[in-house]
């Protein structure tokens, strides 16, 4: 068995693969896309279904293109020389993403999602962003995070009043972020939907020109975040 400890290893194992002298390739998602090796008869995915877990809404989004991504690396021959089977391992096999991703349906799979995302108002139906207070000490990151909804929900407020005003931003949190701690910070956050873009921009703009609201050490914003992690 080899494994990766120099920069030239990955490349090298994927050579003595390609080259049939290798003949079993274990990795994580680096090995899930982007290879064609014609000869590849079995491709399994090891607990397929644990990041469906995670407190994301893109989590399912992220399964299917894992497991297609996967079950890509098989069946490449294109005379259909050497015949190929994908195996997915997972504790749910009923779930419309395990069950979308191992038919191929694409279409029903993105469907589906739309659909829920269209009804939650997230993205790319909606705008979301995401505000995060990092501090040593958890109860000053949970105090700085519920004193800056207080003042969100101020400008929210302000904004509505406004004969021009905008949708109302809805607002979650503050509570700690599903990992709550990162190299020795305590994390919590603060999340933001609205309807446009443009309604998100208003009530972080206020707070920004009051000085109440600024990127640095303590505070990240983050508009559209890709992960909620």
């Amino acid at each position: 068995a080899d494994t990766m400890r120099r920069s030239g290893d990955y490349l090298a194992a994927l050579q003595r693969f390609g080259e049939g002298k290798t003949q079993v390739l274990l990795g994580t998602q680096m090995i899930a896309k982007g290879l064609d090796f014609p000869r590849v008869k079995l491709v399994g995915v090891i607990s397929a279904d644990t990041a469906l877990h995670l407190p994301d809404f893109r989590a399912a989004e992220r399964t299917f293109q894992l497991i297609a991504q996967v079950a890509g690396r098989a069946g490449r021959a294109e005379d259909g020389q050497f015949p190929s089977r994908v195996i997915v391992q997972t504790f749910t096999p009923e779930d419309h993403t395990i069950q979308s991703a191992s038919q191929h349906d694409y279409q029903g799979f993105v469907e589906r999602e739309l659909a829920m995302r269209s009804r939650d108002g997230l993205p790319p139906i909606g705008r979301m962003a995401r505000i995060v207070c990092r501090d040593p000490d958890n109860l000053k990151a949970k105090a700085h995070a519920t004193e800056l909804r207080a003042q969100l929900d101020e400008a929210n407020a302000l904004i509505n009043a406004l004969p021009q005003g905008s949708p109302a931003v809805r607002l979650r949190g503050p509570m700690p972020c599903p990992v709550s701690r990162v190299a020795d910070f305590f994390r919590w956050q603060i999340l933001m939907f609205a309807g446009d873009a443009l309604s998100l921009q208003k009530v972080l703009g206020l707070l920004r020109q009051a000085g109440l609201l600024k990127s640095d050490a303590r505070t990240a914003v983050d508009v559209d975040p890709v992960q909620l992690l």
